[in-house]
C-alpha cells in the first residue's frame, strides 16, 4: 500500500480523512458530497498508479474522473453563487460547453488518451467562476470574517490550483525540458499545486466544522 503513497496521493488522502471527520454530520448535502468525491479522486489516483506499473494505459480513469470533477465543482459553485444570485443558467451554460468539448476530445482521439482540451477548458472556466465569486463577495454588504469562512478558503484553494494548472498548460513546452532531480519542472509544480488545493480545502472543512457555526460563513 505504501508504494502508492506519493506527495499527490498523500495530500488527497489527508484531505479525504479531514473531510470524513469534519463533514460527516454537516446538514448541507453539498458539503457531505465532498466525502464521496474525494474518495473517488483517491481511488482514481491509485488505479492510475496501478495501471502504470503494469504498463497498461492509465489515462482513461482520469477521463472518468474529469466528468466527476466537472459535475461536482459546478455543483459547489452553483451553491456558492446562489447566496448572491440565481446561477442555474450560468452553471448550465458552462456544463454544456464543457461536455461539448469533452465529446470533441473523445471523437478526436478516443477514450484511452487524456482529454487535455477539456481539462484546460475546465481550468479556465473554474478560474472565471472563482473570480466571479470574489466579485460577488466584494459587492455583498454582509460582514464576513474571511479567515473563518469555509466558502472563501475553498474558492481560494480552487483559484490557486486551477490558475496554476492553466499556466502550466500554457507554458508546458517551455517548462517540460527543465529537469530537476531527475524530474521535469512540471512534476514539482503539480505537487505544489496539489498540496495548495487540498491544504486550503482541508482548512475550509475545519472552518465548516468548528469555526463557522458561530460566525458568518
Amino acid at each position: 500500500m505504501l508504494k502508492y503513497i506519493t506527495f499527490n496521493t498523500g495530500a488527497e488522502i489527508l484531505c479525504f480523512l479531514i473531510a470524513v471527520i469534519c463533514l460527516s454530520g454537516n446538514i448541507k448535502p453539498v458539503w457531505k458530497f465532498f466525502i464521496p468525491y474525494l474518495f473517488i479522486t483517491c481511488a482514481t489516483e491509485f488505479t492510475g498508479i496501478y495501471l502504470k506499473r503494469l504498463h497498461h494505459p492509465n489515462q482513461w480513469p482520469y477521463n472518468i474522473l474529469l466528468i466527476v470533477q466537472i459535475l461536482f465543482n459546478s455543483l459547489v459553485f452553483m451553491h456558492l453563487f446562489n447566496k448572491f444570485i440565481k446561477s442555474k443558467a450560468i452553471i448550465t451554460g458552462g456544463l454544456i460547453a464543457l461536455f461539448i468539448i469533452y465529446a470533441y476530445d473523445i471523437i478526436s482521439h478516443g477514450f484511452f488518451i487524456i482529454n487535455e482540451l477539456t481539462y484546460s477548458s475546465m481550468c479556465v472556466l473554474f478560474v472565471i467562476y472563482c473570480f466571479y465569486y470574489f466579485y460577488l463577495l466584494l459587492n455583498n454588504d454582509e460582514y464576513i470574517v474571511l479567515k473563518y469562512s469555509a466558502n472563501f478558503w475553498w474558492v481560494s484553494g480552487s483559484l490557486l490550483f486551477y490558475f496554476g494548472s492553466t499556466a502550466v498548460n500554457l507554458f508546458r513546452e517551455q517548462l517540460t525540458p527543465i529537469v530537476v532531480a531527475d524530474h521535469n519542472l512540471t512534476y514539482f509544480i503539480n505537487i505544489i499545486l496539489d498540496i495548495i488545493l487540498y491544504g486550503f480545502w482541508s482548512y475550509s472543512f475545519i472552518c465548516k466544522k468548528w469555526l463557522t457555526p458561530t460566525l458568518k460563513a
